[in-house]
């Protein structure tokens, strides 16, 4: 009956809908760290790269000689991990210790719970203790299944031993036997004689800056605030422009650390550093009179200051929070932000009404009668963001799981 191959049709399409449903369940995480993990991650890098520094030759594949007056000291290499694929992805960061004489890689997780990162594992090894005539290797690995963190010892061109690590839900692992078709990359090499990267760090480690700078990007860029710094009246870009040209001094300034306005009014006075302020980049409308300004300086590209237009203020804003050559702020850390600044008694009244917006870029230069030479940008927001993906597909197969039931179920008792 044309009834029954309609419903046996159907059957096999909810059969289809739950292997899709399997297939997805695992493949439901971050690829990229965005919003607040890019920004734990570029606050854990930042710290590494302040008491490290980063480590750089001259030219790409020199080795460094190791001596009493030259002991290798720096970050090498930091990258993005998916050890497991059931999990976000890993911070992972190989280095040298001139203080105890040690290259080591670490690994970091992040924790959605708490939004801080975890140090979940630390390889290292004293190459100052490596025999004469070997040396040590620590790569990246992969195959079709695992990412991995290799260390190999060798002697000459002859492998000694080889250790292999990875991580699963979270925790850290080293593996008895070595796992198969493995495909590496090599990070570091070193003795007791030497120490060569295996990873380019000329022109300052350029490499690390930019990894640095990708996650501060994606920080900055998990941002849903609408971006309203080219829609600003000459006039209200001019006056903000006055404000942040003083706040360039501040390195590191908050509202939230003083308990009096007498206090407040103190901090504000501070000596000019000499920085000059360039332009806005980004200005976001945080609600009650509070933006969020990116701007840049002729030292930094990465700077913020989160203002108050309020009539009781000099220039029209209030000073809130300013923090130069810094990470940018993500979408949950502005949110949280604004709603420790709600119960804040330090602020200023907000001034009445808003700014007022062009409804296009004042930089547009189409005259409305041509074709423009560049499409606008469009942006759409995912179906489904990662936080909601789990349960979509979970809803999805389940109600295939039911709705296939009752199909056989119907089927049966017809036939019967």
């Amino acid at each position: 009956m044309l009834k029954n191959r309609i419903f046996r049709l159907l059957s096999v399409f909810c059969s289809i809908v739950i292997l899709m449903s399997c297939l997805t369940f695992s493949t439901v995480v971050a690829d990229e760290p965005v919003g607040k993990m890019a920004a734990v991650y570029a606050y854990v890098l930042n710290n590494y790269l302040y008491t490290y520094s980063s480590m750089h030759t001259e030219n790409a594949g020199d080795s460094l000689s190791i001596s009493e007056d030259n002991i290798p000291n720096g970050v090498v290499y930091s990258d993005i991990v998916n050890f497991d694929a059931n999990e976000n992805p890993y911070l992972v960061i190989f280095l040298a210790d001139s203080g105890y004489t040690i290259a080591s890689c670490h690994v970091w997780k992040y924790d959605e719970e708490t939004e801080n990162a975890e140090r979940i594992a630390i390889l290292d090894v004293n190459y100052n203790q490596i025999p004469l005539g070997q040396s040590g290797v620590f790569s990246l690995g992969s195959n079709a299944e695992k990412r991995y963190i290799t260390y190999k010892v060798f002697e000459g061109d002859e492998l000694v031993h080889a250790d292999y690590y990875t991580v699963i839900d979270g925790d850290a692992f080293e593996y008895v036997n070595a796992p198969q078709v493995l495909s590496e990359t090599g990070v570091m090499d070193f003795s007791s004689e030497y120490f060569h990267p295996n990873v380019d760090v000329s022109h300052y480690n350029q490499n690390i800056g930019n990894f640095f700078d990708k996650l501060k990007n994606s920080a900055a860029d998990s941002v849903t605030y609408e971006d309203i710094a080219e829609r600003l009246s000459d006039e209200d870009e001019h006056q903000i422009e006055e404000v942040l040209k003083n706040v360039v001094s501040y390195t590191d300034f908050d509202i939230a650390n003083y308990t009096t306005m007498d206090e407040y009014q103190n901090a504000l006075n501070v000596e000019p550093n000499g920085d000059r302020f360039y332009l806005i980049s980004e200005a976001y409308n945080l609600g009650d009179e509070i933006y969020y300004v990116r701007f840049s300086t002729d030292r930094s590209y990465y700077n913020y200051a989160l203002l108050r237009r309020s009539d009781m203020a000099d220039n029209g804003y209030q000073i809130l929070k300013v923090r130069t050559d810094c990470i940018p702020l993500s979408d949950r850390e502005l949110k949280q932000i604004k709603a420790d600044y709600d119960r804040n008694t330090l602020l200023y009244k907000k001034s009445k009404g808003t700014l007022k917006l062009s409804k296009t870029s004042k930089y547009d230069d189409s005259d409305g009668l041509s074709e423009p030479t560049k499409a606008p940008a469009v942006h759409i927001e995912k179906s489904l963001k990662s936080s909601t993906r789990l349960p979509a597909v979970c809803l999805g197969g389940g109600i295939a799981i039911a709705l296939l039931t009752v199909l056989w179920v119907y089927l049966y008792s017809d036939n019967n």
